[in-house]
């Protein structure tokens, strides 16, 4: 069950961490510091949370330390004066419980019956192991997820301090959102959106923020913006101002919590610095974030933000790709192929973005660079159809890998 939430200064699982919190928690100024985010990933991403997989004491860990600064940015508890939503969780061993989603609200003044809301999922894969979505399938260390995705809600927390600070110039309100078991199929923004304290129809888009440590070359992959019309000017301004080289994908479908609110005709915008080696692997640590390119990206959403929220009409839906994928529920794998595969891929066609030299791939010869075209006779355009492929095969057997690498197609054979 979930722990009611407990005062920082009395709860002995905090010791260890009492001095930095009580001094973030305390932070009243309106400007996105560098030393808080770092504090922020370093404590949620610390082998004291364990990885914060769902219904454990971690994942209660990092729901208290959500709320703490929920509450210090004077933010409203949403639900029956709490800030939790809880909601039914059955883990690996079919073991159910119940776990929680963390909202809290800034309330808006000439609209504030108007909602943005500003999520980013909390939860990770505690110590891997099969089936988890552990890309070292056989690993059972720690899963910290430092990138994925305590960056993000990094970013939540310190745009709620921000932004609760200018309350009396916003004009809509804005709802906070921290959302659990992503990584096992959206399931805590499905439950929101599903179970909102707010008619649904209230809400004029959603910010979702998702493995935004590891900015490279200044260039930022945004996704959903195809969902609205405004949003093509709104990012170019930002970028602009920035000096961000943003990376458009119109689509409002892909594999995070944006995706449970385009399904409901919610113009979204889905921020993401890319794939990387370390991603789903015990090795995902706070030494590796970018936390100056982190703050650029939390100035460059706080800037979207008040661009939607000062529109003088609501943002309209527009379609964007498909809405729904049969890979988009929990899959368990039997087999892996070892490689980061680029969820931003556009086109035909899957790009590779790592490889791991002792998994499958790497042992036949995928490299970084490359792009997946074809698997067992199958065409391959997105990540979506490489899922599907994947959760059909069995350990054991092999399977046909055509890539293109350098404008040559080359046929690989790659056994699990």
């Amino acid at each position: 069950m979930i722990k009611k939430y407990l005062t920082l200064c009395i709860t002995i699982f905090f010791a260890s961490c009492s001095s930095n919190i009580s001094r973030l928690a305390n932070d009243k100024t309106n400007v996105i510091s560098e030393e808080n985010i770092l504090e922020h990933i370093k404590y949620l991403s610390s082998d004291e949370l364990e990885g914060r997989y769902p219904g454990t004491k971690g994942s209660d860990l990092a729901i208290d330390y959500i709320v703490s600064h929920f509450k210090s940015s004077n933010l409203v508890p949403m639900l029956d004066d709490s800030y939790l939503q809880p909601f039914d969780f059955s883990n690996l061993k079919n073991e159910n419980s119940q776990v929680a989603n963390v909202v809290g609200l800034i309330d808006g003044n000439k609209n504030k019956d108007e909602f943005i809301v500003i999520g980013a999922h909390f939860d990770h894969l505690g110590y891997g192991g099969v089936h988890s979505g552990s890309l070292e399938m056989n690993s059972n260390q720690i899963h910290n997820g430092a990138d994925d995705n305590a960056s993000g809600v990094a970013g939540v927390i310190e745009l709620a301090k921000q932004l609760s600070y200018n309350q009396k110039k916003l004009n809509r309100s804005i709802l906070f959102v921290a959302f659990n078991a992503e990584e096992q199929g959206i399931l805590g923004s499905k439950f929101f959106i599903n179970n909102t304290p707010v008619p649904k129809n209230n809400i004029v888009a959603m910010i979702n923020l998702d493995m935004i440590g590891r900015l490279k070359s200044l260039s930022l992959n945004v996704s959903g913006t195809g969902t609205s019309p405004i949003f093509d000017k709104i990012l170019d301004k930002s970028s602009q101002h920035h000096y961000l080289n943003i990376k458009k994908n119109p689509e409002g479908f892909g594999p995070s919590d944006h995706s449970s609110f385009y399904a409901n005709d919610i113009p979204v915008l889905s921020f993401f610095t890319g794939g990387h080696s370390d991603y789903h692997r015990p090795s995902d640590d706070w030494t590796k974030i970018n936390v100056s390119g982190l703050k650029k990206i939390l100035n460059v959403v706080h800037d979207v933000v008040l661009q939607i929220d000062a529109s003088k009409e609501k943002p309209k839906f527009t379609e964007a790709g498909p809405k729904s994928s049969s890979s988009s529920s929990r899959i368990k794998m039997n087999v892996t192929f070892g490689f980061m595969p680029s969820y931003t891929s556009s086109g035909e066609g899957l790009g590779v973005d790592g490889v791991r030299s002792d998994g499958p791939a790497g042992k036949a010869g995928v490299k970084k660079g490359d792009i997946i075209i074809e698997i067992n006779n199958v065409k391959i355009k997105d990540i979506y159809g490489y899922m599907e492929v994947l959760q059909k095969l069995k350990s054991g057997e092999s399977s046909s890998v055509k890539v293109l690498r350098d404008n040559n197609e080359i046929t690989l054979n790659i056994n699990h």
